[in-house]
């Protein structure tokens, strides 16, 4: 009336095939959810640096920026070149560990070219 040690043996591994795949999915989206946070944290660097750059209150064209999470540090730099249109472009390029994460364009007109 009770179970054989065979068919004992094919539940669990049944079971442990279902808990290895169920860990892998979650392992994944642990994963997804650090990379997104990170590429978030990116783009709010880049909006921020080009704002406080056409503000005046950035002289500096490059620098490091410490996150809140101790592994996530970015470096930034501002690129600025002027066309015959006087117009003006900024890049602000976000990298992480050297490989360049994002980078923010923005055109404008040249201060005093009214």
């Amino acid at each position: 009336q009770g179970f054989t040690l065979l068919e004992v043996m094919v539940a669990v591994a049944i079971f442990g095939i279902a808990v290895i795949t169920l860990l892998g999915v979650f392992a994944n989206g642990l994963n997804l959810i650090r990379l997104t946070n990170a590429s978030t944290q990116a783009i709010i660097l880049a909006q921020s640096k080009l704002a406080e750059f056409n503000a005046g209150k950035e002289q500096n064209t490059q620098g490091k920026y410490l996150s809140d999470v101790p592994s996530q540090c970015f470096d930034w730099e501002i690129d600025q070149s002027f066309t015959g249109q006087k117009i003006e472009k900024v890049v602000v390029i976000i990298s992480q560990d050297g490989h360049q994460r994002m980078q923010l364009v923005t055109l404008k007109q040249q201060s005093g070219s009214l």
